[in-house]
């Protein structure tokens, strides 16, 4: 089931983001010398995130890191379906770790990448004049957030609401056994290990960006760059739709074009390539990892025996 979704997500990825015409211009402009830099940045991606996501998960999994690695990084194509983000907890669940145990560190990893691109998003924002209306929506959501969160009156609310949710749909004992999963992510050092992996990850990203750029011989503008991934991907976020298809897209044309001195079909073909290196190549690379890696259920169940 889970190799099945695996496949159907890296089909529809590859739907969503291979546009022929534009594939078709990048290969005509190609500087074919940075090849090897886009087989091997989505590896460091998917990697930086599945250890990030291994260190969330250890203080209340038994799992191995190597096997926690391993199943992340297998979801990471069928994370791309709607909904997709479930099957993290759900390849968790079929190494031993129950889902209401690992959908706390499901939701810090994703939270993780959020408050990355929100945090470095709004100074960006603040740069480009533009773009400060924006900003000062951005900066009035944070600070909501982090009233509500901070809090505990409205703290107190929010899981009141979730529990009347929980009695609807009598999932009462996994939301109480998730809410006690989640103080351990608000350690401090955990949280400073977490960002620090975020950082690196997204700093592949640029990295990737910035390569793509130069291989298809075009200026590099390092802080137009930065500005181009983080604010389409931030918007991307608020997408219901996965990797926030479409919208990163169309942000990423727009901002390059109007921020650089990329035509809007330059701006395109870069966004595209964009794209394939830093969405599908981690998605490929992860239906590699499940088909070649993650071991079968009669293994899972063996060890478990074991065990």
């Amino acid at each position: 089931m889970l190799g099945g979704l695996t496949l159907v997500g890296l089909v529809v990825a590859c739907y969503k983001y291979l546009d022929a015409r534009a594939m078709w211009e990048a290969w005509e402009r190609f500087s074919w010398s940075t090849w090897g830099l886009f087989l091997i940045l989505p590896v460091f991606y998917l990697g930086f995130k599945a250890y990030r996501f291994s260190l969330l998960l250890e203080p209340i999994s038994s799992a191995s890191k190597s096997a926690v690695m391993t199943g992340y990084a297998s979801s990471q194509a069928a994370s791309l379906l709607p909904g997709g983000v479930a099957m993290r907890a759900a390849m968790m669940h079929r190494l031993g770790v129950p889902v209401e145990k690992s959908s706390g560190p499901v939701l810090a990893n994703s939270a993780a990448d959020q408050l990355l691109l929100l945090v470095v998003g709004l100074g960006l924002c603040y740069y480009y004049p533009e773009m400060r209306t924006s900003a000062f929506g951005l900066t009035g959501l944070l600070l909501f957030l982090i009233a509500v969160l901070g809090v505990k009156t409205s703290r107190d609310w929010v899981c009141s609401l979730l529990r009347k949710a929980a009695k609807r749909i009598g999932q009462e004992e996994k939301l109480e056994k998730f809410f006690r999963t989640v103080p351990y992510l608000c350690d401090l050092e955990l949280f400073g290990k977490t960002m620090f992996w975020t950082v690196l990850a997204n700093l592949v990203s640029v990295l990737t960006l910035v390569a793509v750029v130069y291989s298809l011989d075009l200026p590099v503008d390092l802080w137009a760059l930065t500005a181009a991934f983080v604010i389409p991907n931030l918007l991307g976020r608020l997408s219901p739709l996965p990797a926030g298809a479409g919208v990163v897209e169309a942000g990423m044309v727009g901002f390059l074009a109007a921020q650089t001195s990329m035509s809007p079909d330059q701006a395109a073909v870069v966004t595209v390539l964009f794209r394939v290196v830093d969405v599908l190549m981690p998605a490929l690379y992860g239906a590699l990892c499940h088909m070649l890696l993650m071991p079968t259920d009669d293994e899972v169940k063996e060890c478990k025996v074991a065990s």
